[in-house]
Formats: structure tokens, sequence, C-alpha cells
């Protein structure tokens, strides 16, 4: 590696991350509502109890009583994040015992107090039917449990739920989209990837900061990115940060063997969901658009499914009921939605008997119009596919153009890749990190980006659904990246991020079916990005910016068509794009029509 590049990747590091990072068991330092979750639950009623899983492995376990009499609903937390020190537990533990649920708190096998050895996620749903077996067998239980928490506690609770327990009656999993394997297509796997793309940051974070396998190391580990991330081989990153064994390696090693992700426990939609759900996600949560497939994964087998998606990042829902800023975005919701009582109130009806809640199929926070709506279905069936076609002058017109193909390049350094600003730059712990809806101009400027604007709108447009462009292009390598960004420019020429996604080229037809480019020939190709409801004002300009890398939050291609992840030599790539007869390349939004 250029000794020069490597200066220059430790400098941008460290401009992009800050400092240290300290994932996820900091989560509530990341969500507008932080002093909140940093209310004291009390001690448990119950404490360490040490509850035998089928294999005999015994899991540390809190139960925290009312004190009523009569047999209680009761509300479970798996967690691997330590069940007396999370702040999200705390905060749920003092809303829900007062209102007469028993509250019951596990750490997962390999973490804490807990025997065995932690991996995510092959043993979360039977050790979660075990933990239940043994809930109901108890003389406070009525027999009907719920399930709640965001994140590594949301997805834990569809493993659970794809056991079909009976005394499971609700689950409420938040911004869980890391459950997904191979559901509609996605290949996500802890929310570790995108289009095939490695998510270094968070996964390396996650890792190198709260990925020890057993109790000794499940603590946090504190951690320096600057000097680990822009490492290669890539697979020698978390090595960089500690010396005890994590999962990092294996989930880079097996990300093309369906049977090791199959064996993990990630929901593929085949599952026999049975429980009541309530999903509630962020619009910049990196796993928005796998909520909405798990939310009509469970809806699809004919389940009460409701979903909720707000303003906000990772974990940030109970924010959006506070006049906030996301981002460089204000938002300021005319209606409280109620996150806290919504979600008690469901978790009573399902489990004690309590009112039945009016609760919309689908309810979802239109930013910049600041205004909450609901729909049947998602994208609401009012709102139509708009497409934008690539043309001359680096424009974007919604008039497909029929003369000879415009064509235009792009050059992917690997190593002097276009950094992450905002988007989905998650769990990384760095304080002064700036996620979700970020002004982009600065990387709109540089020569490696393509940047292509539509004329001024004559009228607002609401886009509410999915976002994908469909891209002719060719390469001069065997395998390389697109990462796609979409923004709103202003009357001040503003470019702020809507949502972006990426693609590695070798998986253009499925993660199954990888196939490296023959150099100089086209292929058409299709990328998702994550899905918004926004709304973009009279006079503002949609923009899409096609890039080759986005680091540190993506791994770097290094366009050599080899295994990547351990690699240390790199090529530039030369991608160019073309639109025009026989190759038309656009972005497809969806426009709602009131």
């Amino acid at each position: 590696m250029r000794p020069r590049r490597v200066a220059q990747l430790v400098v941008l590091t460290v401009l992009v991350l800050g400092v240290l990072i300290t994932p996820w068991r900091g989560l509530g330092s990341r969500v507008k509502n932080f002093a909140a979750w940093q209310v004291q639950a009390g001690t448990p009623d119950q404490t360490n109890l040490m509850i035998a899983m089928a294999d005999g492995v015994r899991l540390a376990t809190d139960v925290y009583l009312p004190g009523a009499d009569a047999p209680l609903p009761t509300v479970l937390i798996r967690l691997p994040y330590g069940k007396r020190d999370y702040g999200e537990v705390r905060f749920w533990v003092d809303k829900l015992v007062p209102r007469g649920f028993a509250v019951v708190v596990q750490d997962m096998r390999g973490r804490h107090g807990s025997e065995g050895v932690f991996a995510p996620y092959p043993n979360a749903g039977p050790d979660g039917a075990a933990t239940l077996d043994w809930i109901v067998a108890q003389p406070w239980s009525n027999g009907r449990v719920g399930t709640l928490g965001c994140s590594a506690l949301g997805e834990s609770q569809l493993m659970l739920a794809a056991q079909g327990h009976p005394a499971h009656r609700a689950m409420v999993p938040i911004a869980s989209g890391g459950a997904i394997g191979s559901l509609g297509g996605s290949y996500g796997y802890f929310g570790a990837f995108e289009g095939g793309v490695f998510g270094l940051a968070a996964s390396a974070g996650w890792f190198g900061g709260a990925g020890g396998k057993t109790a000794e190391f499940s603590g946090h580990h504190p951690i320096e990115p600057a000097s680990a991330l822009p490492h290669l081989p890539l697979i020698d990153v978390v090595a960089q940060m500690r010396s005890d064994p994590t999962d990092y390696e294996d989930f880079l090693r097996n990300f093309g063997d369906a049977d090791y992700w199959r064996k993990a426990g990630y929901v593929t939609g085949q599952e026999p969901f049975t429980t009541p759900a309530l999903f509630i996600d962020s619009w910049h949560d990196p796993g928005i658009r796998s909520t909405f497939l798990l939310a009509k994964a469970v809806a699809d087998r004919g389940v009460e499914t409701h979903m909720i998606a707000t303003s906000g990042t990772h974990c940030g829902y109970l924010g959006s009921d506070q006049d906030t800023v996301v981002g460089d975005l204000p938002v300021s919701p005319q209606t409280r939605l109620g996150f806290v009582e919504t979600i008690i109130g469901f978790l009573d009806q399902h489990l004690a008997d309590g009112p039945v809640q009016d609760l919309p199929r689908l309810s979802y926070y239109a930013l910049v119009e600041d205004r909450w709506r609901t729909a049947d279905a998602w994208p609401p069936t009012t709102a139509k596919p708009v497409q934008f076609y690539l043309a001359e002058g680096k424009s974007l017109s919604q008039m497909p153009p029929n003369g000879a193909p415009a064509r235009w390049t792009l050059i992917s350094d690997p190593f002097d890749p276009v950094p992450s600003i905002g988007g989905a730059l998650c769990c990384t712990g760095d304080p002064n990190e700036l996620s979700g809806p970020v002004f982009q101009n600065a990387i709109e400027d540089r020569a490696d980006v393509l940047v292509f604007t539509s004329a001024p709108l004559s009228a607002p447009m609401l886009l509410a659904g999915p976002i994908w462009a469909d891209l002719t292009v060719s390469a001069d390598v065997l395998d390389t990246d697109l990462v796609l960004r979409v923004t709103d420019v202003d009357t001040e020429g503003r470019s702020l991020l809507l949502q972006e996604g990426a693609l590695r080229l070798r998986y253009r037809n499925g993660i199954e079916q990888p196939a490296l480019l023959t150099p100089g020939q086209s292929y058409q190709v299709r990328i998702e990005l994550r899905d918004i409801a926004y709304l973009l004002g009279s006079g503002h300009r949609l923009r899409l910016g096609i890039a080759g890398s986005s680091f540190p939050r993506l791994e770097r291609n290094l366009n050599t068509g080899g295994r990547n992840y351990d690699e240390t030599e790199g090529q530039v790539a030369h991608v160019t794009l073309s639109s025009g007869a026989g190759g038309q390349s656009s972005v497809t939004v969806h426009v709602l029509s009131d």
C-alpha cells in the first residue's frame, strides 16, 4: 500500500470519525432522549437467576415485579449489553412495572453474567423459547409474554418469533433490520452488508468494541479507529483493536455461504410467524428498508402487524416526540405520536386484555412536511413511480433521451476513497458523529463523484416509497462498487442527503449469482436505495450523486475481482455510465398524490 495514501486515509478517518469508538453499549447516548434513558430502575425482585437452556447452558436473568398478587403479563428483554447497565432496559423497567407488568431481563449466552459462547444469533430463537417456558411456569405469570427493545434487542425478537412459541403474544421490534438474512434479496446479516458491500465502520466498531464471545470479554472494549479502519487486509481490522476472538472474520469469510447464514438464525421469510407485531424504525436508520421487508413478511402470514416510520437515526425513535434536528434537517412534528403510550397500549392489549388499540397498518412521518400520515400499504397506493433519466449536461430529465447515448466516466481509487458524510453512518460511538440528512456539497465537488441534477421543480413533490436506480455501466476492471446518494438541492444550492445505497457489481444478478465483469462490456444494473417520505419544495431540485466508495461507512473495493477481504493491493477503476437509445440510465422515486 502506498505510504502517502496510508497517511491520507488515517487523516480522513480521523476527520470522519473524530474520537474513540464506543459502540452500542452506549446506545442511549446516540438518541435524542438520552436523559430519559438514564433513569434508575431500582433493584430487581429476583436477581441473577440462572435459567437453564436446552443444552444446559445457564443464562443470568433478573425479574422486576409490580407487587400485584394476580397473575401478571410479562415483558421479556434479552440483550448482549449487560442487563443492569443498559439505559434502554432501565427506561422500560421504569415505565412498565408501575403499569402492572412483570419485566424479565436476560443476558444473552456468553455475555456478562451468562454462561456459554455468544454469536449473532444462532441461539437467539431457541434460548428465547426456553426462557418463555420458564416464565410461563412461574406463579406470577399469566402465561402471556411480550418482547421489546431496539437494535440487537429487536433482532432477537424476530428470531424468537420464528419459533412459534404459544406464549409469545406480542413483540415490539425497534430498528431491527439487522434480523434479515436472505429476505427480499437484501442479504443484510446483522445489518453488516449493503448490496454485497461490507459496512466497515459499524461492523468493525461493534465487533471491536462489544463483540466478545464469552462473559470474560463481554464488557465494553475501548478502541481507536483512526489507525484500524484503513488497515489492510480488511479481515485483520478488528485484530488491530482487540486480541480475543470475535465473529468479525467469519462474517467476511462466509458472506456467500447460504448454509452458514441459515444456521445463524436470520429471517428468510419462510418462518411460521404467529406473534402480533408493532415494528418501529427511523428514516435514517441503516435498516429502514429491511424493517419494511420484515413487517411485510410477518403480515404475509396473516398476523396482526403495524409499523411506524419516524424521523431520526438508529434507535432515536423517542426523540421524534420532541422538537429537534436530525442531521442538518430541522424536524418539528405538528403532532406527537406518543411512542411510550403507544407501545404500552399495544402490549397491554395482547398480554392483559387491555383496550383494543386503534393502530393503523402504517404510520409514517413525512419529513419537511412535518406531518404524520397513515397508509394500508408501502408504498402508499397513491404513490406512483416517477423516473428521472440521466441526460446531457449531467441533468436529470423526466423525458427519456432518445438520441445517441451520452457517456460519463468516474474514477474509483481505493486509496483515495470518497468520504462518508451523514446518511447511515451509524454505531461508531463518536459523540460528534453527524448521521442522517446531512449536506453533501463537500463531496459533490470532488472529481471522482458524478452529479446529475434536475431542473427546479415547478410545484412541491412529496416522495413516499422506495428509491432505486437503473444504470447502464461498464468498467475496465473485474469488479468494483457503486455508491449512490439522492439529495434535495435547495434554492441556495445546498444539497441535503435524502437516502443512499450501494452495489458491488459482481452481485448485479443477485447475491447468489456472483459474476465478475468483462472489462469494457456494458451491463444493466439496479441499485436499491433506502425508503423515504420527504417533501421536495417548489424551486428545489432532485440530485443523484454517483461514486465508487463511501469510506469508512463501507469497505473499499480494491477492484481486483479477488476476495477483497484478505487483499492488500488494489487498482484504480474507471467506470463509464451511459444513457440514451439502447441503454437508459435513471433514478426512480415514488411521488404521492393525495
